[in-house]
């Protein structure tokens, strides 16, 4: 699939990004819920605040269509970026065994003090993944925000690699918010770090993570971030 640990750190490894490269015909679903030791855009690249946060995302998928919805809050103030929501779907394209592209679109909703707030937009990802051998798969997601309200586009590049594991995967990331628009731009890079081996039930299990994201270049000033994060998965 595509779309988020943008959100979080894990939207970036397995429901956020085009890391399966085999659409499923049997319906997929997952749900999971993380505590964070800061807030992090895992998928853009980017650091909100140095406060902890917690995360609920429900992740959707059959016959190559999908979708997910995610929550995102500031568990110090209610007033941050880090206060959102996110509905997107998507549609996997998969050419020949190696290649998978999926296109997403969706809604993000910021929640500072309404369902909907003001800057809410539409955004959309392009993603590609080609696979590299067993375990190894490299990416690329073309993420376009602020497209049919606002008009506040802007434009960024995340290219990661992606090593997984039975129980794990590790990932490292390069994020290139472009001056497409003539928006501030930046170049940022980190890791992201997840284990899910310890199982609670048949359908669930826990998750620990450890994520950075370290910011190389910006024309405004931005932080670098890292964060540990630690939650429970459940689905089929």
């Amino acid at each position: 699939m595509i779309f988020i640990h943008s959100l979080s750190a894990r939207a970036s490894a397995n429901q956020a990004s085009a890391d399966t490269l085999s659409a499923k015909s049997k319906a997929s679903w997952s749900l999971s819920s993380l505590l964070h030791s800061e807030s992090l855009y895992f998928f853009t690249g980017g650091v909100d605040q140095y406060h902890p946060s917690f995360d609920m995302l429900f992740v959707y998928d059959k016959n190559g269509w999908g979708g997910i919805v995610y929550k995102s809050l500031d568990l110090v103030d209610h007033t941050t970026g880090i206060n959102y929501a996110m509905i997107v779907f998507h549609k996997h394209f998969s050419i020949g065994n190696n290649l998978l592209i999926t296109p997403n679109v969706g809604l993000n909703l910021n929640q500072n003090y309404s369902i909907a707030d003001k800057g809410s937009d539409l955004i959309s990802d392009l993603a590609v993944a080609l696979k590299l051998g067993n375990q190894f798969t490299l990416s690329n997601d073309a993420i376009f925000q602020n497209i049919g309200i606002t008009h506040d586009y802007n434009w960024t590049n995340r290219i990661k690699l992606l090593f997984k594991g039975t129980n794990f995967y590790a990932a490292a990331l390069l994020w290139d918010r472009n001056r497409v628009f003539n928006n501030p731009g930046y170049l940022s890079t980190g890791f992201d770090f997840n284990y899910s081996g310890i199982r609670l039930s048949s359908k669930s299990n826990l998750d620990i993570g450890a994520s950075y994201i370290a910011m190389l270049q910006s024309d405004t000033p931005r932080k670098s971030g890292f964060m540990v994060s630690f939650g429970m998965d459940l689905g089929n």
